[in-house]
Order: structure tokens, then sequence, then C-alpha cells
């Protein structure tokens, strides 16, 4: 079983970072993920102008994933969740900036890298399945 919660405070957000040897970003907003009741990781994110910037998406150091999915299937519905959000509220892309990932994990969250190497997503493309509207 796992869970994806929103962080409710700045001081809980920097100890989950922490703990996953990210960065802090005290501007951004944060997700977190626990796996059979353990904490897994944490995706920090900011809304910009006109889009949102995923600045974080790491596991916990002894995080590997589990017997129902690898630590990089998990990390990337965490991140989907972020991007769910963002598309929820009506930003309409988002680009990852965060410490270089897999191009698995990159791809399976939804990103697409474009010719300058950036990886991006057009939130309406990604959740044209169930857009915002009609929720």
């Amino acid at each position: 079983m796992f869970d994806i919660l929103s962080v409710q405070s700045k001081e809980e957000q920097a100890r989950l970072a922490a703990v996953c040897g990210a960065e802090y970003f005290p501007a951004a907003l944060a997700y977190s993920l626990t796996v059979d009741s353990k904490f897994a990781g944490i995706c920090q994110f900011n809304i910009g102008s006109g889009r949102g910037e995923v600045v974080s998406l790491v596991p916990a150091p002894d995080f590997n994933g589990n017997d129902d999915g690898s630590a990089e299937q998990y990390l990337a519905a965490l991140c989907r969740t972020a991007l769910s959000f963002l598309e929820l509220i009506g930003i309409p892309c988002a680009v990852y900036t965060g410490k270089e990932c897999s191009r698995a994990l990159m791809l399976m969250s939804g990103f697409k890298q474009d010719e300058n190497g950036t990886w991006a997503t057009d939130l309406k493309e990604l959740f044209a399945h169930c857009p915002s509207e009609s929720k």
C-alpha cells in the first residue's frame, strides 16, 4: 500500500528533504510518498508564470520499491500527483529542473525531452483522459 500526501508545513518539508539528501526549496510546494507505512520520497514543485516546475523528485535513501512496484514506479506516481495538482489549478505545462533522474522515471512521470534536452510536459495532453473541467 502507498500514500501520497501534501506536505502541510515547511518544517516537515525541510525535514523530509533532508532525509532524502535533497535540497530544501522553501518557496516550493511538496508531496510526500509513503510505501508500506515507511517514508519513501519527496517531490517539490513551484508554480511559476504560466507553468509548473518540478524542482526535486527524490527517494528516501533506503527505498528500493517492494513486490508491487519499483522505486521508480512509485516516484512516477508521486510526480504525476504533483502534475495533476498543477493541471487542476489551470497550469498548462510543466518542466523538470531537478537533479538528473533516469530516462525511464522521466517518461513514466509524463515528461518528454525536447531538442534542447529539457524535460517538459503539456498537462492538458497528459491528463486529456481526465481533464479538470469534468472533475
